[in-house]
């Protein structure tokens, strides 16, 4: 069981900070939902970090892994996918700094290098994995639901994570480098959304995992819009070494066992992601229950 380390940045709202904006890379507008307390808000714009904040954020990656050791966990993931604050230092188009930590893709990516070797130095490698895409979008935030009703896989992405001329040589230099610290695993975030006319436009269906298991010399784990069949001619291909399902977990309790048996999977009820109360989070029944 691995802990999942993150900081949202501005996909938090000025709500939690008693009106005080968020902080992030810049001050960018991310121009997404925020969940807060009293429902969903449109996020705001951000105040840029001082350097003082982004040294002790990274100081606080360190300790949060070093306190899931303690907790009991075998190892943490380290989440530098979604919306989320390091995918903001990483894109272009949320990064306008003009130090060290932004401008060039080595500058944009330092802070989640300082993580990653800040986090290693409470834990071994192989208790330490990372979770990252060439595309932030919002699509694959849990519980995401698109407004028009639509599958998920078919909405076109705008505003400042839609995918730009940085977005994969970017992903290509991180997932590199990333060989150089022998992780336990990278969880790589395939196509969630309409590639067609972007820069991603190769990395559709199953082109995110034929263009960078040859990058990736270690254990890759492959995940969004996974099914049990797809799963494993992905692995039967040598495209991943094991496969991420974490939307069929929240209605399906008994995952593997109703893979093994070829039996349906239950449908995630929506309307109870993210909101308050038991219903949706404890409530799905396991297959045997279903069927009485």
């Amino acid at each position: 069981m691995y802990a999942q380390l993150w900081h949202t940045g501005p996909m938090l709202h000025p709500d939690f900070f008693d009106g005080a904006p968020p902080m992030s890379a810049s001050n960018v507008n991310p121009e997404q939902e925020s969940v807060t307390p009293s429902g969903r808000k449109p996020t705001v714009a951000p105040r840029p970090m001082r350097k003082e904040e982004i040294r002790q954020t990274v100081a606080d990656f360190g300790t949060a892994a070093k306190n899931a050791m303690e907790a009991g966990f075998d190892g943490v993931q380290i989440q530098a996918n979604y919306l989320y604050l390091i995918a903001q230092f990483l894109n272009s188009a949320t990064n306008h700094r003009k130090d060290e930590y932004g401008g060039s893709t080595v500058n944009r990516a330092r802070f989640l290098f300082e993580i990653t070797e800040t986090v290693l130095e409470h834990l071994e490698p192989g208790r330490v994995g990372i979770k990252i895409g060439p595309m932030n979008i919002p699509s694959l935030t849990p519980g995401y639901k698109p407004r028009d009703g639509s599958k998920a896989g078919s909405v076109k992405i705008s505003g400042p994570f839609a995918a730009n001329a940085d977005t994969l040589p970017d992903m290509e230099y991180v997932i590199k480098r990333l060989n150089d610290y022998d992780l336990a695993h990278l969880l790589l975030m395939g196509a969630n959304t309409d590639f067609m006319g972007s820069p991603l436009e190769q990395l559709a269906g199953d082109g995110m995992f034929q263009h960078f298991r040859p990058l990736f010399h270690g254990h890759l784990i492959a995940n969004v819009e996974m099914t049990q069949e797809r799963g494993n001619r992905l692995i039967k291909a040598g495209l991943a070494d094991s496969i991420a399902f974490g939307r069929p977990y929240i209605a399906n309790p008994d995952l593997p066992e109703r893979f093994a048996a070829g039996a349906p999977l239950a449908e995630v009820d929506w309307s109870t992601v993210y909101a308050s109360g038991p219903a949706g989070y404890i409530d799905y029944p396991a297959l045997e229950s279903a069927a009485v």
